[in-house]
């Protein structure tokens, strides 16, 4: 009998239509899309090596939810170059209610050559100004 419940719920809930090649974590630069606006809460926020972890917490379950990190096109100078970022959530139309909590990981690879870009190669450190992430401390350094 559960797992014909069990069966029923995944059933209702329905698919998202999201193939498995479609990242759930993306990193990318202002102004190149629409990638949406569901509401979140972010627990906690660090930077370890080359990733940003975010814990989040959302409502939903039935479909596949997409976090995207969209970074700022420049950098504000300042004593430790500072990059302004949003974190931004696409749950897909998912209706369901359950309270879902998980880590989400995103690679600070282009935040990197984008600063190479600016800056030339080699080592660098860039504060990251995430809005709505907690933390004040969101320091990306990284080797040439």
């Amino acid at each position: 009998m559960v797992l014909i419940l069990g069966l029923l719920a995944a059933w209702a809930c329905g698919e998202s239509g999201l193939g498995p090649d479609v990242p759930e974590n993306n990193v990318v630069l202002a102004g190149s899309g629409d990638w949406g606006d569901d509401h979140y809460v972010a627990n906690s926020a660090s930077v370890d090596g080359h990733g940003l972890t975010v814990e989040v917490s959302y409502a939903g379950g039935c479909r596949r939810h997409i976090f995207t990190l969209v970074i700022s096109e420049s950098f504000m100078e300042s004593d430790r170059v500072q990059l302004a970022a949003e974190l931004v959530h696409e749950a897909n139309g998912d209706a369901c209610e359950r309270w879902v909590t998980d880590t989400r990981v995103f690679d600070l690879d282009l935040v990197r050559t984008r600063y190479q870009q600016f800056y030339g190669p080699g080592p660098g450190t860039v504060v990251l100004r995430v809005e709505g992430l907690p933390g004040e401390s969101l320091v990306y350094e990284f080797a040439g």
